[in-house]
Parts: structure tokens; C-alpha cells; sequence
């Protein structure tokens, strides 16, 4: 039997946050039901709750939860301890935390689109817009601002010289980007570093009247409104628990391991095997994939989906090797299953701007569909009938 455990009563379609602010009646796309996930004579289940901590063999998920989900922990009743469960074989897939309204620090779907909501009014009241990161979130947010509301002043300010600067990835695509924008009506400053009161990571969106002063040139810009659209972490401190199995009946083992030599130590993401297990002989049963492992020098949906295939097609590899050696006991020969080794996509990038376009990058052909590749891809519903299709639910 598998288990998925979440956090949350629906799955939030992060991808689609922007357009999602900008326009109300694309709210409903972002919180996509678990409902019919698995069918219902599946031996799957789906169970609600955060997990706490992990072990060597088992989760420990939070006592203290409250579910309104029609799938919750009630739903599982262990003979033993409600809030522990066994597993062969363990997925990391926690994902990362970026500032609002890409991702909401919330339990639940209704929360999140109460605060969805309340931005977006903030946003219809105010004029002039400063963002903080010209990365692909900040890129994306400010041109679908723009769109909707041209005549909004729109600023990104942007520590780096150039947008979307990520490894791997061409000048002429960085250079489409700005292009873009500033075709738009968007102000891009470069080079260029400020501090907001009251605006963070935690916090991602202010409105309030400011004055803005930018570091290098001593430039003021007025403000009412303010995002914070750079920077991403993750949470790895529910493994902070997890110990070589040898270790738990020993002291002196338990002492000698830190579960930090499992970690980035600038990012904390996980480090892992070409093979996506945890980057430790010790727990080869264990994986990392996403935001949340250091699998990708660049982080994207592409990449995440591409982890996960391999990290499943690697579980049952193992399963049928494990099988294979207890039905050869009494025999000279085996059959064996190698595990896949993962391979990094390529640089692949599609920059939904607004409805109609934006800027895409894709291997080989570069930058040369721009526009057109990204309304094509992309910027027409954002994956959203992609992934409520995969969901097994109908687009609402």
C-alpha cells in the first residue's frame, strides 16, 4: 500500500498564482482536489497530515492537527500509534517555500484564496508597484500586473546584471526577457539593491506608501504597494531525526551521525545520488526529489517532474530486486534490476508574461520561438488543464 501525505486539503497549482492575481476568475484553477487521485478500489491511499519527523523505517505525523478534508488521518486507523506509519520506501518531495502570492504559508485551500483575494484588492488600489527579484517569479509576476492594469507604473528591481541570470541558460534570453518587459511598460533597474521596511521573504507583499532608495545610485522611487519576489528555502529539519538503522540500538553510532551531512550546507537541500536516493549508503531506500533535493544546479517544474520518474522508476527497480533475491535463494543465478540514473534536463524555460506571450527558451532551438512559444506552451492557462487532467478532475 502507498500513502501521499500532505499538508493541505487541495494541491495548490503554484505555476498559476500570478495570473491568479491579477484575475479573479482564474482563482478557482490553483486548488486542484485530491479526490479522485487513485481510484476507489485502488490499494492507494491518500492521507492528510504533516509529516514531523522521519526515521529510518517510519513518519511521525503532527498529533496536534486538525483536518476538515474528506480524506484525512481518520481515515487511517494503525493498531498502534495513530500518528506513525511504516513505509519500504520514503519520497522527499516537500517542495520549497517562495514568497507570496507564488506560494501561501497556509494549511488549507479556503485560507489561501482569502489571502489571494485580499491582495489582489490591495492591487487594484494601488499605482505605483515596485518588485523586488528579476528572476523567472519576478519576470512573470510583472508583466502580468502590467497587462491588466497598463496604466499601473510597474518597477522590478534587480540585484544582478542581467533577468532570469541562472546557470546554463544564453545572454540572448536573459536580454528577451528585459526586452519584454520594458516593451511592456515596465521600468527595469539592474544592478541595483534596496531594503523595504516591512517586506521579506516571510512577508512578500506590503501595502504601503514608501520611498524607496537604491543603494548604488541614490535614486528615489515612490511606492504603494511592494513585493518581494527572490529567494527560496527549504525545510529539511524533519530530518533531523533520521538515523542510520544500526544507530538506534546504539549510543555510540546515534552520537557519531549528524543528519546535517545530508544537507547543502549554504541551501540545506538535500544531497543526493545520481540515482536520486539520499547521498548516504545508509538510506538507500530513501529519496529526494524537487525543490527540496540538490538534484538541479535550476529549479523547474520540468525538472521536478523528470525527478519523479526516475525516483519511481528506481522504487520499483529495487522492489524487483529485493523479489528476485528471495525467489533465488536456492538458485545459482538472478536476475538484477540497475537503477536509472537521473539525468538533468537541459535548459528549458518558458516565461509566461501575460495571456498572450512572453519569452521562452528550449534546447537547441534556443530563444527563436520567443513569443509565439510561449503562448503556445504556456501562457494560454498556465498547465492548468494539464495538471487538473493528471488529478483525474475536470477543469472547472
Amino acid at each position: 500500500m502507498d500513502y501521499i501525505f500532505l499538508s493541505r486539503d487541495k494541491r495548490f497549482h503554484c505555476i498559476a498564482s500570478y495570473r491568479a492575481l491579477v484575475q479573479k476568475d482564474f482563482a478557482k484553477n490553483l486548488w486542484i482536489p485530491y479526490t479522485n487521485l487513485f481510484s476507489k478500489d485502488s490499494a492507494h491511499r491518500v492521507v492528510r497530515g504533516t509529516v514531523k519527523n522521519i526515521f529510518y523505517d517510519h513518519v511521525i505525523l503532527d498529533a496536534g492537527e486538525q483536518s476538515s478534508s474528506d480524506i484525512t488521518l481518520s481515515t487511517y486507523h494503525p493498531e498502534t500509534d495513530p500518528q506513525r506509519i511504516n513505509f519500504d520506501y520514503l519520497v522527499i518531495a516537500t517542495g520549497s517555500q517562495v514568497p507570496a502570492p507564488a506560494k501561501w504559508d497556509v494549511d488549507n485551500s479556503a485560507d489561501g484564496l482569502k489571502l489571494l483575494d485580499q491582495a489582489r484588492e490591495d492591487l487594484e488600489a494601488s499605482e505605483r508597484i515596485v518588485i523586488i527579484g528579476g528572476g523567472a517569479c519576478g519576470c512573470e509576476e510583472a508583466g502580468e500586473i502590467k497587462y491588466r492594469y497598463p496604466k499601473k507604473s510597474v518597477t522590478v528591481i534587480h540585484e544582478g546584471p542581467a533577468l532570469v541570470d541562472y546557470p546554463g541558460y544564453p545572454q540572448s534570453f536573459k536580454d528577451e526577457a528585459r526586452r519584454f518587459l520594458e516593451n511592456q511598460g515596465v521600468e527595469v533597474i539592474l544592478n541595483e539593491r534596496v531594503e523595504i521596511e516591512g517586506l521579506s521573504r516571510e512577508n512578500g507583499i506590503q501595502k504601503a506608501d514608501r520611498t524607496i532608495k537604491l543603494k548604488h545610485s541614490g535614486r528615489t522611487i515612490q511606492s504603494d504597494m511592494q513585493f518581494f519576489s527572490t529567494g527560496m528555502s527549504v525545510d529539511t529539519q524533519l530530518l533531523s531525526t533520521l538515523l542510520p538503522f544500526p544507530a538506534v540500538s546504539s549510543d555510540k553510532n546515534k552520537d557519531a551521525f549528524d543528519f546535517k551531512s545530508l544537507l547543502d550546507p549554504k541551501t540545506k537541500a538535500i544531497l543526493v545520488k545520481s540515482t536520486l536516493q539520499l547521498d548516504n549508503d545508509a538510506f538507500q531506500h530513501i529519496f529526494a526529489i524537487g525543490d527540496v533535493s540538490k538534484a538541479d544546479p535550476v529549479l523547474t517544474a520540468q525538472a521536478a517532474v523528470s525527478a519523479g520518474e526516475t525516483a519511481a522508476c528506481n522504487i520499483v527497480k529495487l522492489i524487483q530486486n529485493a523479489k528476485s533475491k528471495h525467489e533465488a535463494k536456492d538458485s545459482l543465478c538472478h536476475s538484477s534490476y540497475k537503477l536509472e540514473k537521473y539525468q538533468h534536463t537541459r535548459p528549458l524555460m518558458v516565461l509566461a508574461m501575460n495571456p498572450k506571450g512572453g519569452v521562452t527558451h528550449l534546447p537547441v532551438l534556443g530563444t527563436w520561438f520567443g513569443n509565439l512559444g510561449a503562448w503556445l506552451v504556456k501562457s494560454n492557462d498556465l498547465f492548468s488543464g494539464r495538471f487538473w487532467h493528471e488529478m483525474n478532475m475536470h477543469r472547472p
